[in-house]
């Protein structure tokens, strides 16, 4: 068999750039993952108060990535991403030394800004990626987030409890590192794979370009129910395990936790390598598949292998639902908001999460934590029906046009 790395050879110098920039990123994450527990335990909020922080700071990086994407589209990715990362980790760097209610208006700015880089980074590796390319490129990119999540929430819990300054500091020197690599290696110019914006700027804009093309508005629909789906491994699954486990329900937790970064980081080369020749769609369609059985699985058992078991069959799912959704958007929408798409399929999947959390949770209320799998697994089945009939009608749409096109010819 020959080695699945290969696919990653082959890809522009600026992809290996951007890998280390979201490995670093992600390393270095460490306070909006662990804003709750630091208003409630080191500001001494009140649950109530602390919650109504963090769902401003969510409801912030809507804006963020919109503004953010629409900036990149007009002004360039790179000039975008350095002037966001830099405002997001000097916010978090002051942290370090203010103290109050100085600190809250820190976060939100941070949270804000730290909003556009996302997009900003995704539609870089775009641009630089041909068609042939794009699967292998944001497959590398996926690879990066996830090592750095790997590592970065174990440094962060210690420096959590311990050094509390060097937390902060620790998540504004990375966004800092991150920048100069950004800065100095990376480019504006060197772009190969996109319209020049100067030929597009009496375009249509985002929502008249999604009117334009209803196929493409269904399938970020459809992601969205995806993302319902996927949210219950943070939400429902931690329910169901202080159900069946009680007092080990934290440590088998963890195990499932882990499963899941073992399985992304061991298989997404090998199946991005085995699934390159079939259509997105199709493999976006079987992630739903994926979806249905491994958590269809855990309402089955209170049997621990046969859920972490569970853990590899959805996890396969959000390797294929994430390595090739964003491509396919990317392969369907104009160079010139490419950003503002990839800042709305962010928003659409935080929308798809709190919709996710928000029904289950009264749903759990009313039919208890076991009705949960069942209700999912049918949810996702249907949602993968649904994304293989999208595929088959513009497969079949692709083929009148080319036919009318060779009668016309």
């Amino acid at each position: 068999m020959q080695n699945p790395f290969r696919i990653y050879y082959d890809l522009p110098k600026t992809i290996y750039i951007l890998f280390w920039v979201q490995v670093i990123n992600r390393c270095g994450d460490f306070v909006i993952p662990f804003l709750a527990l630091f208003l409630v335990t080191k500001m001494g909020f009140d649950s109530k108060t602390s919650g109504l922080i963090v769902t401003i700071s969510i409801i912030l990086q809507v804006p963020g990535s919109l503004i953010g994407g629409k900036i990149a589209d007009y002004y360039g990715r790179k000039i975008t991403y350095l002037v966001s990362q830099t405002v997001a980790g000097l916010c978090i760097l002051l942290c370090a030394f203010a103290t109050g209610k100085v600190i809250i208006g820190l976060l939100f700015i941070s949270t804000f800004c730290g909003a556009a880089v996302k997009p900003t980074l995704n539609t870089m590796a775009y641009d630089r990626l041909g068609p042939e390319k794009r699967k292998a490129g944001y497959s590398l990119m996926y690879l990066g987030i996830n090592l750095g999540v790997a590592v970065g929430p174990l440094m962060a819990g210690f420096l959590f409890n311990h050094y509390l300054k060097i937390f902060f500091i620790g998540d504004a020197l990375t966004s800092l590192v991150a920048v100069s690599l950004v800065f100095f290696k990376i480019r504006d110019q060197e772009t190969l794979y996109i319209q020049p914006m100067k030929n597009c700027q009496n375009s249509s804009g985002l929502v008249a370009d999604l009117a334009k093309k209803p196929a493409l508005a269904v399938f970020l629909i459809l992601s969205m129910v995806y993302s319902f789906v996927y949210v219950q491994n943070n939400f429902s699954l931690p329910l169901m395990m202080k159900t069946l486990f009680q007092q080990k329900s934290p440590i088998y937790m963890g195990y499932v936790i882990s499963i899941n970064a073992i399985t992304v980081l061991s298989l997404t080369t090998l199946i991005t390598v085995f699934t390159k020749k079939i259509p997105f769609l199709v493999n976006i369609a079987a992630a739903g598949v994926f979806y249905a059985i491994g958590f269809g699985m855990v309402g089955l058992s209170n049997y621990l292998p046969l859920l972490l078991f569970s853990t590899v069959l959805w996890t396969i799912g959000e390797i294929l639902d994430i390595t090739n959704s964003g491509i396919f958007i990317a392969n369907n929408c104009r160079a010139d908001i490419q950003a503002r798409y990839s800042a709305l399929v962010m928003i659409t999947g935080s929308t798809g999460k709190a919709l996710g959390t928000l029904v289950m949770g009264g749903y759990i209320k009313k039919m208890g934590i076991t009705a949960v799998w069942p209700f999912i697994m049918v949810i996702a089945l249907c949602n993968a029906f649904l994304i293989y009939l999208l595929y088959v009608y513009l497969t079949k749409n692709k083929t009148v046009t080319k036919r009318r096109i060779d009668e016309a010819v």
